[in-house]
Parts: structure tokens; sequence; C-alpha cells
């Protein structure tokens, strides 16, 4: 029984890892949305554009920038 026991420890400790580097890069996704749509609302506001929709497109190119950018999850 001490094999399953060490075997089931080993795959927890795995998921932990991988939980953490899918947080890691999430986390990582949102903050670049977030720089994304504060660039966005720049641009909006100083060219006049609707502010609604700078934003949202500066918070997708964040985002779609920052997942290309970061790391890859090795699974």
């Amino acid at each position: 029984m001490a094999e399953g026991k060490e075997l089931l420890d080993k795959i927890a400790e795995l998921k932990s890892k991988s939980d953490s580097y899918a947080l890691k890069k999430t986390k990582g996704t949102i903050t670049g949305a977030f720089i994304g749509m504060a660039g966005g609302l720049l641009i909006g506001f100083s060219r006049k554009y609707n502010l609604l929709s700078s934003a949202f497109v500066g918070a997708l190119v964040g985002g779609v920038v920052s997942q290309l950018l970061l790391p890859k999850i090795e699974e």
C-alpha cells in the first residue's frame, strides 16, 4: 500500500504544479488585457473615439499579445 500512497502523492504534486503554471499564465493574460485596455482608453480619449469600443479593442489586443508572449504550458 505504500507504493499506492507514493503514487497518489506524486500525482497530487504534479497536479498542483500544473495548476500553478496555468494560474500564472491566466494571471499574466488578464494583466496584459488590462494594460491593453488602458492603452486603448488612452488612444480613444486622445483621438476622440468611442471609449468603450477602444477599451474593448485594446483589451483584446493586449490579451492576445500577452498570450502569445508568455511561455507555453507543458502538460
